[in-house]
């Protein structure tokens, strides 16, 4: 597995790619948000560790960047930080954040997390292979395009459809319906074992190629029972075999290979045998053009009861607008534009622009006033729709709540009436699947009862239902519920652009904040690290070292002299060369060291794994390079130079502060000394550093 880890911390990269490496991981590093992001999109990782805290784009920027972003798969993201902070664990899983580490390190719940990414990313990869499996078997015939796609979404519409029905709601549970989406990839994994001269054959096949073609069911059943024999409970298994081995059987017996008939045929075959037969009629191949959906239809419903379930004929014929709307979005790239015209004109979509603008808004209003009318008394459903047409509502009608579920998404409805009482799934049950599967706007339930107990009511406003009317209803009380119902609805459409504009301001204040952050820890002149987060990195530095054993050395640095630029030449020339300088010292330090301006003139660099030989080789390069330079301020040209003081941590020193207040005495020594100059907190005292016999090469 691949990981990215991601830290301006050198000393963080080495340890983290230390216990990946041990754990058998191909490792890569960036410094940065901005440079891990580029990193993924040339190669992904399965797995990304970032600090929060970094330069250009911090760990928070770079994990909403990555949920923003479509990778090939899913990026477990675990975020290291240096304060345990509820607010920042909050902000960071809003942001796709999949488990969070506190700094420093602790090897063993860093093992921890890690096997708990490996143990989600591996319920992926199972999904992966399997469509890999199919894919391969796919590629060999280049005519089937998006085929798999299709007839995997095709399957679980079906499956989705079919678990509403009272004959087979028991046996089509949600666990059913995922497995039939990741296994219907898998049906014709067979095809690998057919020779190209027949499987890519562009004309029609002989009796002999026929049946040569007709095996791959049984190589895809006996590949897939392969893999069971080592694992005979697995589910998932168990279904792709039936499927791959079934799903040419018909209903009437005359299928291949073993002839099954009727219900012996495995369930999700036969729902398989639809969908698959289905996109093989509506999808262009070689030898002929792509059937539009009406001609598609008619040759399926001729087959009710022939080559296909009767029931799962039935589900196709209340989910038709669901089969055009999938494959309009899996349509291949090679369609012609004939093809594409029927499909749209089979959508309904013929409105662009403005039009479609003024055609979606007409649709709502329509739909605002629309009555979904439920009962199984065609008596009483003819009164109520003679009623709201009177009061100039447009009534859609269904004797059972099943029928009512699905043409709810089709008439799109915002005011149901419902009997109680009715065969198979009644209006409470009908009334909880409403609430459970709607989206967008509020639909308002009305319930027509006789049931008048407290209890009996109390249970169906637990299930969702809005108002009551008793049976038999009187006309002037149903108008007057039906117009409390359109100002609910009214009310909810406002409410809901209310939220709609609230959620934007949330996210323009959630980019305010982030710039804040950012203010907050940045200083705004230089762009480097301010006072109070140089102190920050300091303790997660110090930290580090003391818990590894690791040098640390700071250089503590000041220009000269200069109060003289700001009298002289004044605050705009005073800001060149405070800029100047941060450049320079950016320059001279390793990346994954940290410069900070901690003052007005004053700055700090914290040089973790750095022992103080080096720190003084650090400041003299920093020293030089500065005093090399001239500043342009408004055309005329300004030298400045800077003294510093360096300290490092060793026994006598016990915390951060200690730390800074050596560094800042060896400052002052080299302020007194003359300036130009770098002294140094030696356990002996204070001295001067001697400057090199050659200038120092920049850092590398």
């Amino acid at each position: 597995m691949r990981a990215l880890i991601v830290d301006d911390d050198e000393i963080s990269l080495e340890i983290l790619e230390g216990v990946l490496s041990e754990k058998g991981y191909q490792v890569d590093r960036a410094g940065d948000g901005a440079e891990a992001l580029a990193k993924l999109r040339h190669a992904p990782a399965s797995l990304v560790i970032t600090d929060w805290n970094m330069p250009n784009m911090n760990g928070l920027e770079l994990c909403r960047a990555i949920r923003e972003e479509y990778f090939d798969g899913y990026v477990y993201v675990i975020m290291l930080t240096g304060r345990d902070v509820g607010r920042q664990r909050i902000e960071g899983l809003h942001a796709g954040a999949d488990a969070f580490l506190l700094k420093p390190l602790n090897p063993d719940e860093l093992l921890v997390s890690l096997k708990t990414a490996e143990r989600i990313l591996a319920l992926e990869t199972r999904d992966l292979a399997m469509f890999a499996l199919a894919k391969l078997s796919e590629s060999r015939d280049p005519e089937t395009g998006a085929h798999i796609e299709r007839v995997q979404c095709y399957a679980r519409l079906l499956a989705r459809h079919l678990s509403t029905t009272e004959r087979h709601h028991e046996t089509i549970d949600t666990e059913f319906i995922r497995l039939i989406f990741q296994t219907t990839p898998l049906h014709d994994i067979g095809k690998v074992g057919i020779p190209d001269s027949i499987l890519l054959k562009p004309g029609k096949l002989t009796d002999d190629e026929i049946a040569v073609m007709r095996t791959h069911v049984t190589l895809g059943a006996q590949t897939l029972e392969a893999s069971l024999q080592r694992f005979p409970n697995v589910r998932f298994l168990q279904m792709a075999r039936e499927i791959a081995l079934g799903h040419h059987e018909r209903w009437d017996g005359k299928g291949y290979p073993s002839g099954l008939a009727g219900a012996v045929i495995p369930l999700a075959a036969r729902i398989v045998a639809l969908a698959d037969v289905y996109d093989a009629l509506t999808t262009r191949r070689v030898y002929r053009d792509a059937m539009p959906h009406g001609q598609a239809k008619q040759l399926i419903v001729r087959e009710r009861g022939a080559h296909f379930d009767p029931d799962i004929v039935d589900a196709f014929l209340k989910i038709e607008r669901q089969f055009i709307a999938t494959r309009e979005q899996y349509r291949d790239d090679d369609d012609d534009a004939a093809a594409t015209a029927a499909r749209a004109a089979e959508a309904a979509a013929g409105t662009t622009g403005a039009d479609a603008s003024a055609a979606d808004a007409e649709a709502a209003r329509d739909a605002a006033t629309r009555v979904l009318v439920v009962d199984d008394d065609p008596i009483a459903r003819d009164l109520l729709v003679n009623c709201l047409h009177a009061q100039g509502m447009s009534c859609v009608t269904a004797a059972t709540a099943v029928e009512a579920l699905d043409l709810l998404g089709a008439c799109q409805a915002r005011l149901v009436i419902s009997d109680w009482d009715m065969p198979g799934m009644d209006g409470l049950e009908l009334c909880r699947r409403l609430r459970a599967r709607t989206q967008g706007g509020h639909v308002h339930f009305l319930m027509l009862t006789v049931h008048t107990d407290a209890s009996e009511l109390t249970r169906a406003f637990d299930a969702g239902v809005d108002d009551f009317l008793g049976k038999p209803f009187r006309e002037a009380e149903l108008i007057a519920r039906l117009r409390s119902g359109l100002r609910v609805v009214a009310l909810y459409d406002e409410l809901s652009r209310q939220h709609q504009g609230s959620r934007q301001l949330n996210d323009q204040l959630a980019r305010l904040n982030q710039r804040l952050e950012k203010l907050a820890i940045t200083d705004d002149l230089t762009g480097l690290y301010n006072r109070r987060q140089a102190t920050h990195r300091l303790e997660e530095h110090w930290a580090m070292c003391e818990r590894y054993q690791r040098p640390l050395a700071i250089v503590s640095l000041d220009i000269d002299h200069f109060k003289h630029v700001n009298d002289a030449m004044g605050h705009a020339a005073g800001d060149v060369v405070l800029r100047g300088v941060a450049d320079i010292l950016r320059g001279c330090v390793r990346s994954t060291d940290t410069v900070c301006r901690v003052g007005g003139e004053e700055f700090l660099i914290v040089l973790p794994n750095q022992t103080m030989q080096e720190a003084e080789v650090c400041a003299h390069r920093c020293r030089q390079a500065v005093a090399q330079r001239e500043f342009d301020c408004g055309g005329r040209l300004v030298r400045v130079t800077i003294s510093a003081g360096v300290a490092s941590r060793r026994q006598d020193i016990q915390q951060c502060t200690d730390l800074l207040s050596r560094a800042d005495e060896a400052l002052y020594a080299a302020k007194r000394g003359g300036r130009n100059a770098v002294f140094c907190a030696r356990p002996d005292g204070l001295s001067q550093a001697p400057a090199p016999d050659r200038a120092v090469a920049p850092a590398a």
